[in-house]
């Protein structure tokens, strides 16, 4: 459980940083890209071993940690996007509905056991999910960007599965060297999506988008270190559920109480819900 905490705390860290992007005018795509950076040369300078750029390509989890660094920073960008096009709300749910994803990997490709309360508990979880956020987007939303959130869906539910099947299938992986390559292959697509955006003269970048990065970095890199450890550790039809509940639980709680976000009843009632899922998926 030391690596659900762990990884909860500073997943909940990223979203308190985020939600003050807005109030300091900083740029999402510069301060992500700094944030992939650092966090990569955090991670080379973590390792214990000092391999050559040879010695890591030549590993064979290499591809899956380069997949793996596309996956995170798309499914990033679309998460962006999608808030913008089709409300929070949308985005959040179809972000945490990935969970199903994420259970059926471990149930059909890693013959993870399942029991009747779990399965209720995930079930739980999800309609928790989609209460805890309802209510949060407001007016129309064009058909035309109704992929966003599919794309959102599929990209988390790969996130989560390739890190999984990357510890099961490379039993001997160092967990370092697998993070820090799959960021910088983060870093190396949003340092040319941006360098398009500056050269159109679209986005500046200015000293608070570096600095919310550095920060966002520290977050990112023990957020997903913990989250890559539990993952390891527990099964996956287990810890992604209890993990997405748990987060969404935080997050609409210190809205509630950090930011004067409003909760209706139905609201309370999925954080609620989610309480008990995660009770029902943990304990059974």
């Amino acid at each position: 459980m030391f690596y659900l905490f762990s990884s909860l705390f500073f997943s909940s860290c990223i979203f308190f940083t985020f939600k003050y992007f807005n109030k300091f005018g900083i740029s999402i795509l510069p301060a992500i890209t700094v944030n992939y950076l650092m966090a990569s040369a955090f991670g080379y300078f973590s390792s214990a071993e000092t391999n050559t750029v040879h010695d890591i390509v030549d590993q064979p989890w290499f591809i899956m940690s380069v997949i793996t660094g596309a996956a995170f920073i798309l499914t990033f960008l679309a998460f962006a996007v999608s808030t913008q096009k089709v409300g929070v709300a949308m985005t959040v749910v179809s972000s945490k509905m990935s969970i199903v994803l994420s259970v059926a990997v471990g149930v059909l490709l890693l013959a993870e056991p399942m029991n009747l309360i779990q399965i209720l508990g995930i079930l739980a979880a999800l309609v928790a999910f989609y209460l805890t956020n309802i209510g949060l987007s407001k007016g129309h939303i064009d058909k035309k960007y109704l992929y966003l959130p599919a794309l959102i869906f599929f990209g988390t539910g790969a996130n989560d599965s390739l890190m999984k099947l990357s510890g099961v299938y490379f039993e001997g992986r160092d967990e370092i060297q697998f993070l820090t390559i799959t960021f910088f292959t983060a870093f190396v697509i949003g340092f040319v999506l941006l360098m398009y955006q500056v050269i159109r003269k679209t986005i500046i970048i200015t000293w608070k988008d570096i600095l919310a990065g550095v920060l966002l970095s520290v977050f990112n890199w023990y957020s997903t270190y913990f989250f890559i450890k539990g993952l390891y550790i527990l099964p996956i039809s287990l810890f992604v559920p209890v993990f997405n509940a748990s987060l969404v639980f935080i997050a609409a709680v210190s809205g509630y109480f950090f930011f004067g976000e409003k909760l209706s009843v139905v609201n309370r009632i999925g954080i609620v819900l989610a309480v008990l899922a995660i009770a029902a998926i943990a304990f059974s």
